[in-house]
């Protein structure tokens, strides 16, 4: 970074670096430091996956907002960035925010790598968010089978709200057990 100021990749795995080693504040500020090397020139990629970074550093440290400023960028830099419309997607469908646009932004994912278990849980959850129970369903079974034998507890947990919201409570109630044996500590 000394020698080569303009070199973002220098920024982009320093800070990662400094992630890895709880240092989220000193991580957040090289990132920062590498926007204002931004020009022109720059690798539109690399400025994507380091406005990604920030976002997901933000939202980690409950701010929203910021992070969605910096997902926003990032997609202005890569429309295509699959990371970033899944976690921009599946965070406002949190907060039960834009459910129309995360939709077509987790629907670009799905298109994009249709055996990506977070990506097709992605978007059965934000079909479940929007009250389509029936097509949510169908995405989540297809998570639940890409997911095949390393299953995430959140998935299951979203696999049982969709099949109790189906009409099917005894196997919604299965899989809620499992998401507890898995570790998953939702109310």
């Amino acid at each position: 970074i000394e020698y080569s100021p303009e070199g973002l990749d220098f920024y982009y795995y320093r800070a990662i670096g400094l992630y890895q080693l709880g240092m989220k504040e000193e991580a957040l500020a090289t990132y920062r430091k590498a926007t204002q090397q931004i020009t022109s020139g720059s690798n539109t990629e690399m400025v994507s996956d380091i406005y990604t970074a920030m976002g997901d550093l933000y939202h980690e440290e409950g701010n929203p907002e910021q992070a969605y400023l910096c997902y926003d960028s990032a997609l202005v830099y890569n429309p295509s960035n699959i990371l970033v419309l899944n976690n921009y997607a599946y965070y406002l469908s949190l907060e039960r925010k834009e459910l129309d646009r995360a939709e077509e932004m987790s629907y670009r994912t799905v298109k994009a790598e249709p055996n990506n278990a977070t990506y097709l849980d992605t978007y059965a959850w934000i079909l479940f968010e929007k009250g389509n129970y029936a097509e949510a369903r169908i995405y989540i079974d297809e998570a639940m089978k890409a997911e095949e034998g390393n299953q995430s507890d959140v998935v299951v947990e979203h696999c049982g709200d969709i099949y109790y919201m189906n009409g099917e409570h005894e196997k919604a109630i299965e899989y809620w057990q499992k998401a507890l044996e898995l570790g998953n500590e939702s109310e």
